[in-house]
């Protein structure tokens, strides 16, 4: 008998072995059996690691906050397994990509977190395609950390000058003055009236800086000179416009001593230094991982297998962006992405399911802010990644979306901010999109949160339906100056819709073209568009009811549904105008469509040039909204009702099942503001369902304010006519109380990222509102 001691992936086994002629081959830290053998496991230990980039070193055994590793080579170079958890300090700062190896368990998973403080520690992804990968693994969870990456995915230490590569890519210049020529075309090349578009990304100036110019010829084969420009460290884009004849057009520099890691010419490199790559992947290089034409925050990748049980909490991603010189991928920076790869041909099915997305802040992406994304699966719907939950996040200024799952099911979102989505704010951003939009999903539900602010010549409402889904609710949600407007709904979608939402100057987009019924911003709109012109694909039980939208006097949104989009339920909506301003004009077409629309309330109607099919049991009185400011308040408390308002008992009621996903027939039980709905009497008309204040001075809406509502550090509380001592007691969203400040200046510098509520007491009132903490 031998009792054999195995180390494999830092957890300890005693096994016992029977037979002492068996042949027992220890091949890096695994082992093969040439006979069958029996094991009895004993005893098994998780490990605990720890990380320090200022303080650790590679030659330590990383087992204490005494003893820790240094770097990510260190990291990347070990297999993790069941229980293991890695600190790394808190406030210390790394460069590269973390590929995170080995799979905890479902009871054990491994543990990414910080140690010796509370500020987060952070991994700069520094151009390699993800900050932290995970390669077909599972059962991980990863805490406080904060993710960047949008570095140059070239080497540096490859980099070159203009004197080195001439004559080889540079001639010699005409005079002292532009020392090196780049010649793009020549008469007789062909097509140089195209444009030119000459790209160096410069790593190095000389101490008295560099110039370049454009030399190019003229329809009489003149040559013109452009004026000097100054050369700046990073990207250099140089463009000469397109012209209608044969011409020549050389880029001119004032010095050779001008560094560069890679130059392109109309997005084709000419010059590229050598990627920052991993080793890895049977041996062979990490080429696709390379981050010059994609890049993310972090990547999740199932290709050979079903994953689970993914955890990322209170992060802090941002700056997301690759360094390509096509600059059609320029905005292909992605927070989080979770990709299946599978191949129906073959049998290879793969899905991503339990994953868990809290407490994290997402901003300053190219595109999307969290992505899932199934490849291989187009034409099959019953393949879904499962159980996805987003709660108490903020993507804010995301080039693309928030957060756009595709082929998942059963998805909870839930008391999160989505603000400046579609941004501009960089020149690398998409440019456009709604809050959140599933695609091909299943049973999603996205209550609680704020859709705020979001941008693009498309799309781009708070948040919308794409095709292809199966009971989808976006309800309890505040949305408010949504560009492209408040709800948009697309073709082959079962069950799906918006109910209990309040929508305050959605739409405001106007059509470029100044046509109708196009590009132009809209309250609701729906389509049978399902990915493929001319195909349409109608929908079966499309919704929207009891929701509140109030347009402010300068805006004028449509109301449009398309022919074909099969059986449609509005009912119970309350959509206010203000007194002045342009017609809002409405279009409800009626080919084969299934139109089920009653009492709904338009005021003030002399605002909206309403089809007749709006018109079936409408109300026209004024609702009597606590709001009285014809441009709106940014407050949901302001769109209740009065007590004596005509929405009062007035809805049309929805009951009929105990089933909550069958949205016609069962009304959810609550409002916006958590009051009770009836299923066996007609609700109110809107998102309120209460009995209402007595009048509008039982609730002064301008008595308290608080600015502003995101901040790194601090907020500022503003009372109307109140001098005497504000308290404020501030909570986590768990209820947990944190501590109390006293005076009109809160400060946050100490809390981590996240959500707070602030109860804020001042005299014998008090009111509550939340914060986030960048």
């Amino acid at each position: 008998m031998i009792i054999v001691f195995l180390r494999n992936c830092d957890i300890y086994y005693s096994i016992l072995i029977f037979n002492m002629f068996q042949l027992i081959s220890l091949i890096s830290k695994k082992f093969m059996l040439t006979t069958s053998v029996i094991f009895v496991l004993l005893s098994s230990k998780a490990q605990v690691y720890y990380v320090s980039s200022s303080q650790g070193s590679d030659m330590n055994n990383g087992l204490s906050n005494q003893t820790p590793f240094q770097s990510l080579e260190k990291l990347n170079s070990m297999q993790f397994d069941d229980g293991d958890t890695i600190y790394f300090k808190s406030g210390d700062y790394w460069e590269g990509m973390f590929w995170l190896s080995g799979s905890g368990s479902l009871n054990q998973p491994i543990v990414i977190d910080i140690y010796g403080g509370t500020n987060r520690a952070i991994i700069n992804g520094f151009g390699y395609q993800s900050s932290i990968l995970i390669f077909n693994d599972q059962h991980i969870h990863i805490n406080n950390l904060e993710l960047y990456n949008s570095f140059n995915h070239i080497d540096s230490v490859v980099a070159t000058s203009i004197s080195a590569q001439t004559p080889t890519l540079f001639a010699n210049g005409p005079n002292s003055t532009w020392t090196n020529v780049y010649t793009a075309c020549q008469i007789g090349d062909g097509n140089n009236g195209s444009q030119q578009t000459f790209v160096i990304n410069v790593t190095s100036l000389p101490p008295q800086g560099a110039n370049y110019r454009v030399a190019r010829t003229v329809a009489n084969q003149n040559w013109y000179f452009a004026p000097a420009q100054s050369l700046t460290l990073g990207l250099n884009t140089i463009t000469v416009n397109q012209v209608n004849f044969d011409r020549t057009v050389k880029f001119q520099f004032s010095s050779g001593s001008v560094e560069f890691d890679a130059i392109s010419l109309n997005s084709t490199p000419v010059y590229e230094g050598l990627a920052k790559k991993l080793a890895g992947f049977g041996g062979a290089e990490n080429s696709w991982g390379s981050g010059k034409n994609v890049r993310f925050g972090i990547k999740v990748v199932a290709s050979t297998k079903d994953l689970e049980n993914f955890s990322f909490n209170n992060l802090y991603i941002h700056d997301i962006y690759p360094s390509p010189y096509i600059t059609n991928n320029i905005h292909l920076g992605y927070g989080i992405k979770l990709e299946t790869q599978s191949d129906i041909a073959s049998g290879l099915i793969n899905t991503i399911s339990d994953v868990k997305v809290r407490n994290t802040t997402i901003t300053n992406t190219g595109h999307y802010g969290f992505w899932i994304k199934s490849l291989g699966l187009v034409g099959i719907d019953s393949i879904k990644n499962n159980h996805i939950l987003v709660e108490n996040c903020v993507f804010e200024h995301t080039g693309g979306s928030g957060f756009v799952p595709n082929k998942s099911e059963n998805v909870l979102v839930q008391n999160c901010i989505f603000n400046n989505t579609g941004s501009s704010i960089d020149n690398r951003m998409w440019k456009r999109g709604s809050g959140m939009w599933p695609f091909d999903c299943k049973n999603v539900v996205a209550q609680y949160n704020k859709f705020m602010n979001a941008n693009g010549p498309m799309d781009s409402y708070g948040s919308h339906i794409d095709y292809g889904n199966e009971n989808v609710v976006f309800q309890y949600n505040y949305s408010l100056n949504n560009e492209g407007g408040f709800a948009e709904i697309l073709g082959d979608n079962i069950n799906c819709g918006y109910r209990y939402n309040i929508s305050v100057n959605d739409g405001y987009r106007e059509d470029p073209n100044g046509a109708s019924w196009d590009k132009k911003g809209k309250i609701f709109w729906i389509s049978n568009f399902c990915g493929q012109n001319p195909i349409r694909c109608p929908n079966i039980g499309t919704f929207i009811y009891n929701n509140t939208i109030f347009v402010s006097d300068t805006l004028n949104p449509e109301i449009y549904f398309w022919p074909n989009i099969g059986d449609v339920h509005v009912y119970n909506n309350i959509i206010v105008a203000g007194k002045n301003g342009q017609s809002i004009p409405t279009l409800i077409e009626n080919n084969l469509n299934d139109l089920n629309i009653s009492h709904n309330l338009f005021y003030d109607s002399s605002r909206i040039s309403l089809d007749s099919d709006l018109q079936n049991n409408a109300l026209y009185g004024d609702p009597l909204l606590l709001n009285t400011n014809n441009l709106g308040e940014d407050n949901p408390q302001a769109y209740q009702i009065q007590n004596n308002s005509p929405a009062i008992g007035s809805g049309f009621l929805i009951n009929g099942s105990s089933d909550t996903n069958k949205y016609l027939e069962h009304n959810g039980g609550l409002d916006y503001f958590g009051n009770n709905v009836s299923h066996l009497y007609p609700s109110n008309i809107g998102a309120f369902n209460g009995t209402g204040p007595v009048n509008i001075l039982s609730i002064n809406l301008d008595e308290i304010k608080i600015y502003p509502s995101i901040t790194h550090d601090y907020v500022n509380i503003s009372t109307n006519e109140f001098v005497e001592s504000i308290k404020t007691n501030i909570y986590a969203l768990n209820g947990n109380f944190l501590e109390t400040q006293i005076g009109k200046k809160l400060s946050f510098k100490k809390f981590k990222s996240g959500i707070y509520s602030c109860v804020i007491i001042f005299g014998n009132k008090k009111t509550t509102i939340k914060i986030v903490k960048l």
